[in-house]
């Protein structure tokens, strides 16, 4: 087995607006986030429940994903990671006292457009879990379309351990922990540097009824779902936010052994045991479910 990931969790994302309260509002009324700190007026921090954020927005504009914030291992510290990253010929920068909720954290540019978080503390305010709109209980991974897969892929893999689990096409996928993944490289040459997706894990299975029936509510359509991934086996729907960020909800999601080498079995495995596989393109529903919507294309 390879040496434990450098990081154990997905723990923030950074976002830039260009309506902030817009979007606020949109993250606390129909995601079901709770706005913990102001920072100031160019910008708002949203818990899911315990952690000071889970995202953050921004002011400003091109409107997109800024940062990914990893929280690392117990043992590992911003020093070994800091040395690590110079190492490779990559220059962090260490951030103390400048982001609310975080006193110490080493920032890094992995590739051009794409900019990670690492810290080992964060302020748990914890002011309990939303009962207003969606109200998921995690935020579960990000999916970032790139230019530069091959040195994105080497830095998570190779730099900071990430376990991969599966290929779906262009995507890779990535894990830091049991989920089966928190991260999916997706590699586009002619595309500029973006997220392609964010995900929020509900409670379990019921709770995609209710979620619909909110984003119907709000007269947010449902674009694709609910209906069981291959990779991951999650069940899952997609719908795009204010900004057109295509935001996944899913339950259920396989559980990686990484001693193992495989999934925790499921009945609803083809295979067992359920080992990391290589999916062609467009291989992304168990049921074989067919939407206009192309989720690949997002």
């Amino acid at each position: 087995m390879a040496a434990r990931p450098k990081t154990f969790r997905l723990a923030y994302l950074d976002f830039v607006s260009d309506d902030l309260q817009k979007e606020c509002e949109f993250y606390t009324n129909v995601v079901g986030l709770i706005r913990t700190e102001s920072g100031n007026a160019s910008e708002a921090f949203l818990t899911l429940g315990y952690d000071h954020h889970n995202i953050s927005i921004r002011d400003g504009s091109p409107s997109g994903l800024s940062a990914i914030g990893y929280q690392l291992a117990a043992e590992v510290s911003l020093n070994d990671v800091d040395r690590l990253l110079r190492d490779h010929g990559l220059r962090p920068t260490r951030k103390r006292d400048e982001r609310p909720g975080v006193s110490d954290l080493l920032e890094v540019e992995a590739v051009p457009g794409h900019t990670v978080h690492f810290f080992s503390d964060m302020d748990a305010p914890a002011p309990g879990f939303s009962e207003r709109g969606i109200a998921p209980i995690r935020l579960g991974h990000v999916a970032v379309l790139t230019q530069q897969a091959g040195k994105l892929n080497t830095f998570y893999r190779e730099l900071l351990g990430f376990y991969p689990t599966d290929t779906l096409g262009a995507a890779q996928f990535y894990t830091c922990n049991h989920d089966h993944h928190v991260l999916n490289i997706i590699d586009v040459p002619s595309a500029a540097p973006r997220v392609h997706h964010v995900a929020f894990e509900l409670r379990d299975y019921a709770a995609h009824a209710r979620a619909s029936d909110v984003l119907a509510t709000h007269n947010y359509p449902v674009l694709w779902g609910p209906t069981r991934h291959t990779s991951g086996h999650n069940i899952s729907s997609y719908f795009f936010d204010t900004q057109r960020k295509l935001l996944e909800l899913y339950a259920q999601m396989d559980v990686y052994w990484p001693d193992l080498d495989m999934m925790e079995p499921r009945p609803w495995h083809l295979q067992s045991p359920m080992r990391p596989q290589v999916r062609a393109p467009g291989d992304d529903a168990n049921w074989k479910t067919v939407f206009k919507f192309g989720l690949s294309q997002g």
